[in-house]
């Protein structure tokens, strides 16, 4: 028998079993006899270490199921586990919900509660809750599935690596729980319709309507698994496509300004400021000048090219204020050249923004037109109609080939024609009309297969916050379907317990190599016509004080 370290100071702890107020069996109502304790094992909390007994009881009637031994547990720890619930909570949460390593998981639970755990301890805690956490979502999703009596289907492909297997995921966009997840070397239409089979066939659920992004296996799919059920393709990626033609003009305005500004000699020899007067003179305006071409963009709402070009615009204009006051010759004359450069930058580059100018508007009103959610779909398919035979009489006017059905796909790039891109919008409508306007008339359907597109991000978070970059495929290939599963599994104390209680199977799986990185970045501040830096009143400061220091200046 096992004796009490002298170490625990609380008082012991035997567990005892009670059913209806006596020693009955829950099973078949014979009574209980007391067999044996364990002589008691230590188990650690966050509260502090415990020593507890548990006895042993057995059912009198030979042929019930419980007439072997069997123990009374203690309530807040399971069977054969030396840790208690309250510290596998703790680790979970670490590493599922705020994406820690089992590393530093191990670190923190000594630094916080002096719970001394190996990291080979924690994988083995996450290991298990990835069974426990798929089993628990596995009961709540037929549930809830069940309960509806009907699947709005979302699928989708994700593949981290070029060559190596994609990551299907197919979720219910009514309860918003992944029904199933898969790696396929390839997905032609035949296997993702045996798949679309195999969802009707676990959930004894017919799938009534499906959106997806239109790639051509799954339309394919879908015309072959139940080509009557409504088909809604994307908005997100349709408008996605729209906007291409004008990011890669951005891309590429964003790429010439910024490389003509960095070789701008006052920003290349900012470094050296501290040696040299002149370039510590213009130091704010170099630092002013890569704030400006810090444009972070957005795909949907920053242009970071137009953001650029409008920024040193906004430079060039608070410059111009400093070319009236009396300075040296050498001074003058390298805030002149600056601003003639800037200017040179500019007008070098303006026919690539004006033509971003021009487009824009159409892709705005499109997306407004799409964004009326509250119409049907005649309606929305008029409006874009007449949007699309005013791209028609522009190309009418230059000549240029206006039915869609002739217009072949191009790459778009930077050096697309205006008429170029109008030619790629029409055909675009064209080849997404027959589900671009579907969700309009069905309220079950969303516009956008976003949700899919977020939960590939969010997994693809955890396996870079564990693992860095480099290592991100083969985890996203080997766990990324059963993670799929636990992004909204509720992390709270409270829930993590009753998902462990609820399964003791533990999960053996393949070693995770470590690799945790952090990268310390300085951010600009890129707003500069919007939020005053102080770059430019550090350098009028410091020209008024370099004038009190020279002698001689130009009248």
């Amino acid at each position: 028998m096992p004796a009490k370290p002298s170490e625990i100071f609380s008082e012991t702890i035997h567990t005892y079993y009670e059913y209806n107020g006596g020693l009955e069996c829950p099973l078949c109502f014979s009574k209980l006899r007391h067999e044996f304790n364990n002589g008691g094992r230590k188990i650690t909390t966050l509260k502090g270490t415990l020593w507890v007994v548990t006895n042993y009881y057995s059912c009198t009637n030979s042929s019930c199921d419980l007439h072997e031994a069997f123990p009374a547990a203690y309530h807040s720890a399971m069977l054969r586990k030396r840790f208690s619930l309250d510290v596998w909570a703790k680790v979970i949460q670490h590493h599922f919900k705020h994406h820690l390593n089992y590393s530093v998981i191990a670190e923190l639970m000594w630094d916080d509660w002096d719970v001394s755990i190996s990291r080979g301890t924690v994988r083995s805690v996450c290991e298990y809750f990835e069974m426990a956490g798929k089993q628990y979502m596995n009961k709540k999703v037929v549930k809830d599935v069940q309960a509806n009596q009907r699947i709005v289907l979302s699928l989708d492909g994700a593949q981290p690596v070029k060559g190596e297997p994609a990551l299907w995921v197919f979720s219910d966009r009514i309860t918003g729980h992944v029904l199933l997840a898969r790696n396929l070397e390839t997905a032609p239409a035949h296997i993702l319709c045996e798949l679309l089979k195999e969802i009707e066939r676990l959930y004894c659920v017919p799938i009534v309507s499906i959106i997806s992004d239109k790639q051509k296996n799954i339309v394919n799919a879908v015309k072959k698994f139940k080509p009557t059920i409504p088909h809604a393709f994307c908005h997100y990626h349709f408008l996605n496509h729209v906007l291409e033609p004008i990011t890669a003009k951005d891309r590429q305005l964003k790429k010439l300004l910024r490389k003509s500004v960095r070789s701008l000699s006052i920003v290349q020899n900012s470094r050296i400021a501290e040696l040299h007067e002149l370039y510590g003179l213009f130091l704010p305006i170099s630092e002013e000048l890569k704030c400006a071409i810090a444009v972070k963009g957005n795909r949907f709402e920053i242009l970071a090219g137009t953001e650029i070009f409008a920024n040193l615009e906004h430079v060039i204009s608070e410059l111009q204020q400093f070319t009236s006051w009396n300075l040296t010759i050498k001074v003058k004359r390298t805030l002149t050249t600056l601003i003639a450069m800037l200017d040179k930058i500019l007008e070098k580059n303006r026919p690539l923004y004006d033509d971003i100018n021009v487009l824009i508007p159409y892709f705005a009103e499109i997306r407004d037109i799409l964004g009326k959610r509250n119409k049907n779909s005649l309606e929305i398919e008029g409006a874009i109609k007449i949007w699309e035979n005013n791209l028609k009489v522009l190309l009418k006017k230059n000549n240029l080939e206006h039915d869609p059905n002739k217009i072949k796909w191009k790459q778009p790039t930077s050096k697309m024609t205006r008429g170029e891109v109008w030619q790629e919008w029409i055909r675009l409508v064209n080849a997404y009309r027959d589900g671009l306007f579907v969700a309009y008339d069905h309220e079950d359907l969303d516009f956008t297969n976003n949700a899919k597109e977020q939960l590939f991000g969010r997994s693809k978070h955890h396996f870079k916050s564990l693992l860095g970059r480099e290592n991100v495929a083969r985890a996203f290939d080997k766990h990324g379907g059963l993670y799929t599963q636990l992004l909204d599994v509720d992390y709270s104390q409270e829930n993590v317990t009753r998902v462990l209680l609820a399964c003791e199977t533990p999960l053996t799986e393949s070693q995770r190599r470590d690799f945790f990185s952090q990268y310390a970045t300085f951010r600009r501040e890129w707003k500069i016509r919007e939020k005053d830096t102080g770059n430019m009143s550090l350098f009028k400061e410091q020209l008024t004080n370099f004038r009190g220091r020279v002698r001689f200046f130009v009248e």
